[in-house]
């Protein structure tokens, strides 16, 4: 479709998707490391803020100074998760089928809401849980073989996080009812609370470590896209560079870590998510749309992974029908995200302005100078061929 459409894909994904999910993520990881420490009473905001600024300040610290260090994180935080995931599994399963504690399945949708916009808006916490399938598209540069391994990572990932997720839900109802687990702030803190004993301290900490893992990965695919971006000029030139010795792209990296700090201080975690999936949602309308475009408008461009026609058809009404729902559910988060895209729109027509005054182009290259020597950043001779490893 264009530039200008391309341009707001990113813009989303830079102002919405990327720095709201990881300050939600952040706020969840305070959320779980400090309800132990306020078990009877609500938690300070500003502590809230505090320690979610400052775990992902480390992890900012991390992606800048080596990229080995921080896959060897991702790993260490995967098995954490996994870990986490067996307990619930394996201590729900005990009360379900040692102790037969089944009541909580009774009549377990009792009271939902099945209204069309109540069912769109819960899309969103599906999003939030799933949508790490499109942070792999980001690293496909990385990947050896992405024609066969792209699609069978996606393939392989999505039905383990599926299969073992719904299976940790249906554990937390052999321990907790229905009302409990949307009362709790921390479900599995209140999960381990129940069942752990003295040993209750360990499921906070392997969540938090867990959540860790999300916003390690979130910010060490997406400063990629926007290294990418600013590669082509869709973005300020600055954010085009990378370590001259690291070969990290710590300007994008710095970049998404103030506008994290800005969203962390919102201190709202659910309002973050309903933003980040709104966000999510638009950009994979618009994304599905491209496709079945190009289907038709060039059918003879090579595809090394094709799928048939149906599917991205599917997927644009389905991300469309949730987009359009929103507005009537959540009038004032889609109009506040649109006069975001809006200001998007005019930076991007500021930025592409071809005969700017000499004033205008002699401060951007002063402050691109300036970045430079700041953080010790170079223009990459070929993108193509960073090794970010």
């Amino acid at each position: 479709f264009g530039d200008i459409p391309a341009f707001i894909c990113l813009w989303i994904n830079f102002l919405l998707i990327c720095p709201v999910g990881i300050a939600a993520s952040a706020l969840i990881f305070s959320l779980y490391i400090l309800k132990p420490v306020f078990p009877d009473c609500d938690i300070p905001e500003e502590g809230l803020a505090l320690i979610a600024a400052c775990i992902f300040c480390l992890l900012i610290a991390v992606n800048c100074h080596d990229v080995k260090w921080a896959a060897k994180v991702q790993v260490v935080i995967t098995a954490s998760k996994l870990i986490a995931l067996a307990i619930i599994i394996i201590i729900g399963m005990y009360y379900i089928i040692g102790k037969g504690e089944t009541e909580n399945f009774q009549n377990a949708f009792e009271g939902s809401d099945y209204r069309a916009g109540a069912i769109a808006i819960s899309f969103y916490s599906g999003f939030w849980a799933y949508s790490g399938w499109s942070y792999l598209n980001f690293l496909v540069g990385e990947l050896v073989e992405p024609n066969k391994n792209l699609p069978r990572a996606i393939m392989i990932s999505m039905t383990l996080v599926i299969v073992t997720y719904l299976i940790a839900n249906v554990a937390y109802l052999g321990v907790l009812s229905p009302g409990e687990m949307l009362q709790s702030p921390a479900v599995a803190v209140t999960f381990g609370e129940r069942t752990m004993g003295i040993m209750a301290w360990l499921m906070p900490v392997l969540i938090a470590l867990s959540v860790t893992g999300t916003m390690n990965g979130t910010a060490l695919s997406m400063s990629r896209l926007f290294f990418v971006g600013a590669q082509n000029k869709q973005f300020p030139t600055f954010m085009s560079m990378i370590d001259m010795k690291r070969m990290t792209p710590s300007p994008s990296l710095l970049v998404i870590l103030l506008l994290t700090m800005l969203y962390v201080s919102s201190k709202d975690i659910f309002f973050l998510i309903e933003m980040e999936g709104f966000g999510f949602a638009s950009v994979l309308t618009m994304v599905f749309a491209g496709q079945v475009y190009l289907r038709y408008k060039e059918p003879s461009i090579p595809r090394p992974i094709r799928v048939h026609i149906a599917l991205p058809i599917s997927l644009f009404l389905i991300s469309l029908g949730i987009v359009i729902l929103t507005f009537y559910q959540k009038p004032k988060e889609s109009f506040m995200a649109l006069g975001l895209v809006a200001i998007g729109l005019f930076l991007y027509f500021i930025g592409t302005w071809k005969q700017k005054p000499k004033e205008i182009t002699d401060k951007i290259n002063s402050f691109n100078i300036l970045i430079q020597k700041l953080l010790i950043v170079i223009p990459p001779d070929n993108a193509d061929e960073v090794d970010w490893e």
